[in-house]
């Protein structure tokens, strides 16, 4: 068994990074547990050869199914005949080099990736949900997360919102979500999409690095005809 010391030493380190998990700014959904992080569309070969994104925790993995994980495992066999647990999320950057890099509160961003995850009511296709940052100055323009594409219930996809011009991290205050679910075609009514939790993240690393997650979760709850609009305040990073 791993030494108790070692364990804990890993978590503190995941949760000074912002956790981590391979994604990409493409849109992906998932019918697996929508507890669980996405991989992205860039790695999809590394989910598909080890089982699971290594910036995740989760079973042991082959040891010679990716390059970082032959070079982790041989350091730390137990990631491959126990369990991918939270040392070896660490030694993903400890050992690859591959872990999110340090932001602060002045990091300037282009762009900010969303994670959305759709409850057990879904989104219609035709349906529009918009997103736009808060700054202290007031909104700033809203941008299509779902391209009027439908999202199964259940779900989680990804979409991005840019910032033109580029911003401080600390510059955004806060989050609004902006729903349309008017009929589009006979004889559907209006739409109602839970809109289950909202989280953000951005891969300043380049692909193939594990992202940095911002600030907490927001979760605005189930978007109707009467409730149109959700907002919250948000701290990054």
């Amino acid at each position: 068994m791993k030494n108790q010391v070692g364990i804990v030493v890993a978590w503190v380190l995941a949760v000074m990074v912002g956790g981590c998990a391979l994604d990409s700014t493409e849109d992906v959904a998932s019918t697996a547990d929508p507890s669980q992080p996405e991989v992205a569309v860039t790695e999809q070969h590394l989910a598909d050869q080890c089982g699971h994104s290594i910036c995740e925790t989760g079973p042991a993995v082959a040891s010679n199914c990716d390059s970082c994980v032959v070079n982790i495992c041989a350091a730390d066999p137990f990631c491959c005949t126990n369990s991918w647990d939270g040392l070896c999320v660490g030694e993903v950057s400890s050992i690859c080099h591959l872990g999110p890099v340090a932001l602060t509160s002045s990091t300037v961003v282009s762009s900010i990736n969303v994670r959305m995850m759709t409850g057990h009511d879904d989104l219609r296709d035709g349906s529009q949900a918009l997103g736009a940052f808060q700054i202290s100055s007031g909104v700033l323009p809203s941008v299509p997360l779902n391209g009027g594409a439908g999202f199964p219930s259940n779900t989680i996809h990804n979409g991005t919102i840019p910032l033109s011009p580029a911003r401080t991290l600390g510059s955004l205050t806060g989050f609004t979500l902006t729903w349309d679910g008017a009929a589009r075609r006979f004889p559907d009514g209006y739409d109602n999409w839970n809109a289950d939790q909202f989280l953000f993240f951005i891969t300043p690393g380049g692909p193939g690095r594990c992202p940095n997650f911002l600030g907490a979760s927001i979760f605005p709850g189930l978007m109707t005809g009467t409730r149109t609009t959700f907002s919250a305040g948000i701290h990054f990073p």
